[in-house]
């Protein structure tokens, strides 16, 4: 019992606790104000919809199985909503999150290839994790689920992972070919580099993980702990890149007023005085700009300077 209960225990916290951080991430994104299409905003706040159910048929079967049905082996091989709240709703999730990126990928380097090869992975996957769920409902069969389902499951995370690789590393090249030089620029994308390989890889090495345990451990649930945790992290890490965009745009507000304190202000009038507006000087401390005019009596802090 302790290997098939102790991973659904797992799986079940690992969900509601990610569910906790979605919700702070779109609180934190609805407060941002961005000025997003329709279509972000109807992927972000449906996504939230669809985790929002993922959660409650989650808890619906922890319940009944854990609690209503505890000491009884026949409720516990039941397969309640697990069909549709884990293989079905995960791969409508990723599906959509890749297709997302691919139509990013597209904006950044304009290669039709690879943003079709991407639709063309996530779309499969995503098939492929809805099929797994049919299975599932069809057979009934809790303990033969790694038997019945292995294709099925092979092709779902295996493609789920190599979609995932595939966005980094396109993303890493994309962004590091538009560094421009200027520091305020350069510092974003290197914020947006970072951001989208740490989140894109953690996706991938949980589904990795979830194929590993599901290949290797035969009739327990040792694979349900990252299954559980897989869409999570996937509109987690969706919502982290959009609401980065917040903290860059403080970044590079932050950067221009300190710039602007030290900017130099340049006012000429009909004589071709030029007047400098520097911290420690006044505004009558006017620098002519005439080369014939003797400036040896003036003291060094007004000395003139060429601008």
């Amino acid at each position: 019992m302790d290997y098939r209960t102790g991973p659904l225990v797992l799986g079940y916290q690992f969900n509601w606790g990610l569910y906790g951080v979605l919700a702070t991430q779109l609180y934190t994104y609805h407060q941002a104000g961005f000025r997003d299409t329709r279509l972000i905003k109807f992927i972000v706040y449906g996504l939230f919809v669809v985790e929002t159910l993922q959660l409650v048929m989650a808890t619906h079967d922890s319940f009944h199985t854990l609690a209503l049905g505890w000491g009884n082996v026949p409720d516990l091989l039941n397969v309640w909503f697990s069909w549709f709240d884990l293989p079905f709703l995960t791969g409508l999730t990723s599906a959509t999150i890749q297709c997302f990126y691919a139509w990013r990928l597209y904006i950044l380097s304009k290669s039709y290839v690879l943003a079709i090869t991407i639709t063309a992975i996530a779309l499969v996957q995503g098939s492929a994790a809805m099929a797994e769920g049919i299975q599932i409902f069809i057979s009934q069969n809790v303990p033969g689920t790694q038997e019945d389902t292995f294709k099925t499951t092979a092709v779902w995370l295996g493609g789920t992972a190599l979609c995932d690789i595939i966005i980094c590393c396109a993303m890493f090249y994309s962004l590091s070919k538009s560094r421009t030089g200027f520091r305020a620029t350069d510092s974003t994308l290197n914020k947006l580099i970072r951001i989208t390989i740490e989140t894109g890889m953690a996706s991938a090495v949980i589904a990795i993980v979830e194929l590993a345990l599901f290949m290797t451990f035969k009739h327990n649930f040792y694979h349900v702990v990252p299954a559980f945790m897989l869409s999570k992290l996937y509109s987690n890490s969706f919502l982290v890149l959009l609401n980065s965009r917040n903290s860059s745009q403080r970044s590079t507000t932050s950067a221009s007023r300190s710039f602007s304190e030290f900017a130099v202000s340049r006012e000429t009038n009909s004589t071709g005085t030029m007047k400098i507006g520097l911290p420690h000087r006044s505004s009558s401390d006017n620098i002519r700009m005439n080369s014939n005019k003797h400036h040896g009596n003036l003291p060094p802090d007004r000395m003139p300077c060429d601008v």
